[in-house]
């Protein structure tokens, strides 16, 4: 299985009703957080359970929405933030050329120009490339 493609549940970890233990333990810890908020937490234990499963449901659906499961999240978190998730080289200087976006003037004395890559890069589809 080489072509790319992500198998869900390949070495999945132990779950239950879809969500794994760090999931679990993280609701179990916000229904922790909660009940500090209340004198006598008893009298709002079906609150309590309702965060805990609320919360352990919502981390797993927000996990499973990526197909890299752990690594979507954690680039989602991260460009939330406002820093860039490692390992996603930063876009370049040069990006809207090629996005489909209005081009921006750029320096003659840019490699860019100086090397006339706009020339080869953007040539029409019926123009000969050996000319």
């Amino acid at each position: 299985m080489d072509s790319g493609e992500v198998i869900p549940c390949l070495n999945e970890d132990w779950s239950f009703a879809g969500a794994k233990l760090m999931e679990w333990m993280s609701g179990l810890m916000t229904a922790f957080m909660v009940s500090t908020a209340y004198d006598k937490p008893a009298h709002v234990m079906p609150l309590l359970v309702l965060v805990w499963v609320g919360t352990t449901l919502v981390l797993a659906l927000t996990r499973k929405r990526f197909p890299d499961e752990e690594r979507g999240v954690r680039n989602m978190v991260m460009a939330s933030c406002g820093f860039a998730p490692p390992g996603i080289p930063a876009p370049a200087r040069i990006q809207p050329l090629w996005s489909g976006m209005p081009m921006r003037e750029l320096n003659q004395n840019c490699l860019y120009e100086q090397l006339k890559l706009d020339e080869v890069l953007f040539r029409p589809k019926d123009e000969d490339p050996r000319r």
